[in-house]
């Protein structure tokens, strides 16, 4: 988990145990955090990303209850063996939920439309390159 970069936003909307929930959940999505792979202590998380622990361990609670993490007390949590099936309809929904988060956001903050569209588009083009 060392070379995986994980942040929490305070300008956020979104609550900090939820991005990091978004956050570990994309790298087992991703296939960055694998099966067995041992995550870092509640403290030491938090530490790392400046928020108290029980922000890390409402995360992690959230992703064991849902099937994404285990804990074997002294041996710590860590990415469980069989996590959910990411299916069409889940990962069509969680995109839509993430764009429109960002979107609402970036219109909280006052850019238009027409900014974001053109930033957007130059970013997809960045990024798919």
């Amino acid at each position: 988990m060392s070379d995986l970069f994980l942040a929490v936003d305070p300008d956020l909307e979104t609550a900090p145990f939820q991005q990091i929930v978004e956050q570990l959940r994309a790298f087992i999505e991703r296939g960055e955090l694998q099966p067995g792979d041992v995550l870092p202590t509640v403290r030491q998380l938090a530490g790392e990303l400046g928020v108290a622990p029980n922000t890390v361990a409402r995360a992690y609670n959230e992703l064991q209850e849902s099937g994404w993490l285990s804990s074997d007390g002294r041996r710590g949590t860590h990415v469980a063996a069989q996590t959910p099936a990411s299916d069409k309809r889940a990962r069509a929904k969680a995109l839509r939920d993430a764009i429109a988060q960002c979107l609402a956001t970036l219109i909280h903050r006052g850019y238009t439309a027409s900014e974001i569209a053109l930033q957007m588009e130059h970013e997809l083009r960045t990024l798919t390159r």
